[in-house]
């Protein structure tokens, strides 16, 4: 497990504890852990510039 993972998990567990009236199914944790390393790694990335093409 890398960074982002560890990072990923901790903010999932973070906002279902919030969420303490809710029944949360075990696939409710795992698509909100998949969204948040989604969003760590999107937010991360560097961005590239390409050169304008020329026609």
């Amino acid at each position: 497990m890398n960074e982002d993972h560890i990072i990923a998990a901790i903010l999932a567990a973070g906002l279902l504890a919030q969420n303490k009236d809710d029944d949360i199914q075990p696939k409710d944790a795992i698509n909100l852990y998949a969204l948040c390393l989604t969003e760590l790694i999107e937010s991360n990335r560097a961005t590239r510039e390409f050169p304008a093409e020329s026609a």
